[in-house]
């Protein structure tokens, strides 16, 4: 390969060919310690919106110390774009030599990666925070994250039961046929999001909504909470009384999590205080900080999405691309 002329090209079904979901829940952990180990140089993203296309578009640059490579992701949602025949969302991951600023590898993932490291890292979550023995898990959504994160959970914890809530009975029907061909569990569709949630040993919000749909009346000793949804700061999807009740608030950045998540409104409002948040997940998986410490415990666990994720999943992929002589070269 000549330096600074050609760039590998990684497609969708490329990437899927070298990464596994078990991979990526190895990846993010470890970017994840990376990240409160003072080795990750994570800027806050960039957030743009096309209001009159109802689009919005994340960018998030990162790099950690030490890597060959720093990575730039560009993934956007045109919600949209269902009733054009389109995917929702798009994207792809710019890979550049970190000695002399090349480009290297571009990831046409269309999203893929996003939606896998988003998953490995509520599995993550769960596995730092859940308590190790589940009956019943509950999903707030029918998307591809709620798809993804509730694979990704399976990883990490066995559970008899998961309940699945979602505003459109169709997509319920759906996400329960599609999800019967992935999970051993039984799958019953809830008629409300409090049917879902009461009796739940884990909670999974993936939804999009602004308008909260988790209420800690609902929420019973020794749950845990893990929210993927708000990454943008009119997005909630717990009330911020649920906050309140918890015994253990984790973020994956309290910066971020500040400004877009579920403890950005938490805050907001008075219901906490930054001192309220008990850690950052990379401070619990380094021991910095304790996890869950009884099976009593209400846990919750406000996730943004943070670069690092980014940064060690696409960093892997290329890795594995290079070694299985995988892509396609051209020229810049």
């Amino acid at each position: 390969m000549k330096a600074g002329t050609d760039v590998l090209v990684l497609t969708k079904e490329e990437i899927e060919s070298v990464l596994t979901i078990e991979d990526a829940i190895e990846a993010v952990e470890e970017g994840f310690k990376a990240y409160n180990s003072g080795k990750a140089v994570i800027p806050f993203p960039v957030a743009l919106e096309v209001p009159d296309h109802h689009g919005d578009i994340h960018i998030k640059p990162g790099y950690i110390k030490g890597y060959g490579t720093y990575t730039i992701k560009i993934a956007s949602g045109f919600y949209d774009n269902p009733m054009l025949g389109l995917s929702t969302s798009h994207g792809m991951l710019l890979l550049f030599d970190s000695n002399t600023g090349l480009p290297l590898c571009f990831e046409v993932d269309r999203c893929y990666l996003t939606d896998l490291r988003t998953a490995a890292a509520g599995a993550v979550a769960a596995r730092a925070l859940a308590k190790k023995s589940v009956s019943r898990v509950a999903v707030i959504g029918t998307g591809t994250q709620a798809r993804f994160q509730i694979e990704a959970l399976s990883k990490v914890r066995k559970f008899d039961e998961l309940r699945v809530w979602g505003r459109n009975p169709e997509h319920v029907k759906k996400y329960v046929a599609d999800m019967k061909k992935v999970l051993k569990a039984k799958i019953v569709p809830a008629k409300t999001a409090a049917e879902a949630v009461i009796g739940s040993d884990i909670v999974v919000t993936a939804t999009m909504t602004s308008t909260p749909l988790v209420k800690a009346s609902w929420l019973g000793k020794g749950v845990h909470i893990t929210a993927i949804g708000s990454d943008s700061p009119e997005k909630q999807e717990l009330e911020t009384a649920v906050l309140k009740k918890a015994d253990k608030i984790v973020v994956d950045s309290l910066k971020q999590c500040s400004r877009l998540g579920e403890v950005h409104h938490a805050l907001e409002d008075g219901t906490i205080d930054e001192k309220d948040v008990h850690a950052e997940l990379g401070e619990v998986l380094l021991g910095k900080k304790a996890g869950r410490e009884n099976d009593d415990e209400i846990t919750v666990c406000d996730l943004t999405g943070i670069a690092v994720q980014d940064v060690v999943t696409s960093q892997l992929v290329y890795e594995r691309a290079l070694k299985k002589k995988i892509g396609t070269y051209v020229k810049v």
